[in-house]
């Protein structure tokens, strides 16, 4: 009979203050003795959008590897997860008990993630995207873009985008909130739409007073809907850098994304600007721990 591992796990809710709200993250510690195989297996059990794996870091001056796994496959770069597994480190483990700066690896590269506490209680963790915002290839028509999320092709605008900080999405923007919230994703059109394209992952969204309602669509990760989306978050940054003029040095948004499924989420998102140019961008958000025990592999 082969030996089972029992590794310590936590589960958070991350870009939220409550349970049960935000996006939910499993974080498993102490995995270096897991295989890939096993760690899918893993994901595909606790069937999040994605699961985490900390392992020792590759370069002693930074505190873990990290790798990331949905339930059907490893991400280079995620940032709920980054944002969650920086949470739980800094709230659990004894060696990070006072940081205020952690530096994860992940496959994309070394993320920086500044951590914020109040009371002894870690309230915030921020990481900044390990790479600029970059535009993609063109994107699909609108009449095509429409059909996929199921809107009248006039509620769909003609600035639609690809833009990645890591992970490219297809910023899909549309004419208001009540469009966002009728919007279905058509999975035959939208297997047909984006086939050979860059990305298949979907982030309609909309202006909604100072803020900015957003979803993200991601079947080909085996995540139906998202509940908050970090990655998409910085990427988004490159749309709103190339659309809004800048007026300062800095400026920041308010991203709210999963009220459509029950798990209302909120994203921080801040701009750096060198000029006209972006020079960097921050995601940050609130998490919340939800469960912790041993996980039997």
């Amino acid at each position: 009979m082969a030996s089972t591992h029992r590794l310590a796990f936590h589960t958070c809710d991350v870009f939220t203050d409550r349970r049960f709200g935000g996006n939910p993250l499993a974080v498993v510690l102490d995995a270096a003795a897991l295989s890939d195989v096993q760690m899918q297996a893993v994901a595909r059990e606790f069937n999040y959008s994605e699961t985490t794996f900390v392992l020792p870091p590759s370069d002693p001056r930074h505190a873990v590897r990290v790798r990331i796994f949905t339930p059907m496959r490893e991400l280079a770069f995620a940032g709920h997860p980054t944002v969650g597994t920086a949470f739980v480190l800094a709230s659990q483990w004894p060696e990070l008990a006072e940081a205020d700066r952690i530096v994860v690896e992940e496959g994309v590269g070394p993320v920086t993630v500044e951590v914020d506490r109040a009371g002894g209680l870690v309230t915030r963790c921020t990481f900044s995207a390990p790479r600029l915002p970059e535009l993609g290839a063109a994107p699909p028509p609108v009449a095509a873009l429409a059909a996929m999320l199921g809107l009248p092709q006039d509620q769909v605008l003609d600035s639609a985008q690809c833009w990645s900080c890591g992970l490219p999405f297809l910023v899909v923007p549309l004419s208001s909130v009540e469009a966002l919230q009728r919007c279905r994703l058509d999975l035959p059109v939208w297997a047909r739409a984006l086939a050979g394209y860059q990305t298949q992952h979907v982030y309609p969204v909309a202006q909604a007073g100072d803020a900015w309602r957003v979803r993200m669509f991601a079947p080909d990760a085996g995540v139906g809907e998202d509940p908050a989306t970090g990655s998409a978050a910085a990427a988004f940054a490159g749309w709103l850098a190339a659309h809004l003029p800048a007026t300062g040095a800095r400026a920041a948004f308010t991203l709210l994304q999963g009220q459509e499924i029950g798990r209302p989420s909120r994203i921080d998102l801040q701009i750096d600007f060198e000029g006209s140019k972006v020079g960097a961008v921050r995601v940050g958000g609130a998490s919340v721990m939800v469960t912790q025990g041993n996980l039997l592999v």
